[in-house]
């Protein structure tokens, strides 16, 4: 039993070793976002990235999702611009109700070719009535932020998110979250 641990442990650390993580923490006054992310390599798709992350909004909204992003550069004709596609799966309480879902979505990154430690970057989520489950038939979620990266390693942004479920049975939507946030992001 205790020569599996030790297997298991030896693989994790040479795996983490191996690959390029990220840790993203953006704050507003009434919500707080955790996020990690790790790359998964690169091939002929596009650069892979694994996330885990958790937001907790007005001590009665919380959400967790795990997801996977495959991004690139869109090339020499669009200097500048990167886009990702994704798949994400979301757990949360919002308003004392309960949902889940399976959401679409990606984003778009812009550097201006003179400002390359700048981008703006604009992201959308969206889970029809058929892959939304509990109280909700439907999840959108939308962001936009403007970025710096202060050094190699670490970048500071500003930006705005809408997180919200549909929720079943009413034309009322419940917010987890919406707002202008401050965050940071740093890789190792």
């Amino acid at each position: 039993m205790s020569l599996r641990r030790i297997v298991a442990l030896s693989l994790l650390t040479f795996g983490t070793t191996a690959m390029a993580d990220t840790i993203d923490l953006n704050l507003r006054n009434s919500s707080a976002q955790f996020q990690y992310s790790t790359s998964m390599g690169r091939d002929a798709l596009g650069k892979t990235e694994l996330h885990l992350g958790v937001l907790y909004a007005d001590k009665s909204n919380m959400l967790g999702d795990l997801g996977i992003l495959v991004k690139d550069e869109v090339g020499s004709s669009a200097p500048g611009f990167s886009v990702g596609v994704g798949i994400k799966g979301l757990l949360a309480h919002t308003q004392g109700t309960n949902e889940s879902a399976l959401a679409l979505g990606g984003m778009i990154r812009y550097s201006p070719p003179g400002l390359s430690r700048m981008g703006i970057v604009g992201q959308l989520y969206f889970s029809p009535n058929i892959t939304t489950f509990g109280d909700a038939n439907r999840f959108i979620e939308t962001g936009v932020r403007v970025e710096y990266e202060v050094i190699p390693n670490a970048a500071a942004y500003l930006g705005y998110r809408n997180i919200r479920f549909n929720l079943n049975n009413t034309a009322r939507y419940a917010t987890l979250d919406e707002g202008v946030f401050v965050g940071v992001r740093m890789s190792f």
